[in-house]
């Protein structure tokens, strides 16, 4: 299955990972490949355009025995490296997480970039630096945490277990969390991703427990919650908006992509096209363009 989608800053490229350790790239006008890329040794879990729309953040999806000392070897399933797509080749290692990557955020500013793990630490990084730059303890039970920036790349997001939704400031992480948010939710909610609206005004949070939330970024606020969507396996359906807002979209464990109406909360006409669960929904940043993913890629016009 494909376990990973992005768009790049000008909505020109889609990158996707999937299962058999390659990242692919293709042209969001025409639809074809643009160029791809295989890394069996490690595997690959999460990835990410930089500002640079052929050079990549990867996660490892698996733990592996280190072969080195050059950037070819790992290190353990934390880390991530920088991938140049130019020639096909990393240009930097980041280590420091002991487990597995399950965030990963580029800043929409700054060629600084987030991470959070299952080892409870989210860390800031500078693509120009093999050092972490800040290190935020993440307490709680081991778990799976969400991160995001928002909008001016100013505000960082974690979704953590409790229900518990913490923003901090990058220039000031050693301060801790300006603000804390508990959302009032009788059930334990995991978290799958979450996301700002365009304007920042609003964040989106997926779940594993068959809802999606929308919060007042800054009240913490429930704005609305979306359901309908099939989820009783309770696997992680990350949800996004489009790109101006106006609508949510999440995937469902019966194959379709459910989506509703941002303001009203009410659904809208339910895509159908995929065979399995789909655990990826990404918006292109500028077009009327929607990708979805289980083992296949589907592209839909947001007018549809």
């Amino acid at each position: 299955p494909v376990h990973a989608i992005d768009f790049s800053k000008d909505g020109e490229v889609m990158l996707t990972a999937a299962e058999d350790d390659r990242v692919c790239l293709y042209d969001c006008q025409k639809g074809i490949l643009k160029a791809a890329s295989q890394c069996i040794s490690l595997g690959i879990g999460l990835a990410r355009f930089t500002h640079d729309p052929v050079s990549l953040l990867i996660t490892a999806r698996q733990a592996a025995v280190r072969q080195g000392n050059g950037l070819d070897s790992l290190n353990s399933a934390g880390e991530i490296r920088y991938l140049s797509l130019h020639d096909n080749r990393f240009l930097r290692a980041f280590r420091g997480h002991t487990d597995a990557v399950c965030s990963l955020e580029i800043s929409p500013k700054e060629d600084i970039f987030a991470s959070a793990s299952s080892d409870r630490t989210a860390r800031i990084w500078d693509l120009r630096s093999d050092d972490c730059q800040g290190e935020l303890q993440l307490n709680g039970q081991p778990s799976q945490p969400a991160l995001s920036f928002d909008p001016h790349g100013i505000v960082l997001a974690a979704g953590l277990p409790g229900n518990v939704v913490k923003l901090f400031d990058v220039r000031k992480l050693s301060n801790g969390p300006f603000i804390r948010f508990k959302l009032e939710f009788e059930e334990d909610l995991d978290f799958a991703n979450i996301k700002f609206s365009f304007d920042g005004k609003l964040m989106l949070l997926g779940t594993a427990q068959g809802c999606v939330i929308a919060l007042d970024s800054f009240s913490g606020e429930v704005f609305k919650t979306y359901r309908g969507h099939a989820n009783s396996q309770q696997l992680p359906l990350a949800a996004c908006f489009t790109h101006d807002a106006d609508t949510v979209l999440s995937g469902s464990e019966d194959g379709s992509v459910w989506r509703w109406s941002t303001q009203t909360g009410e659904p809208l006409p339910v895509l159908t096209a995929h065979a399995g669960p789909v655990r990826v929904v990404q918006c292109n940043p500028t077009r009327k363009l929607v990708a979805s993913a289980c083992s296949v890629t589907c592209l839909w016009l947001d007018d549809e």
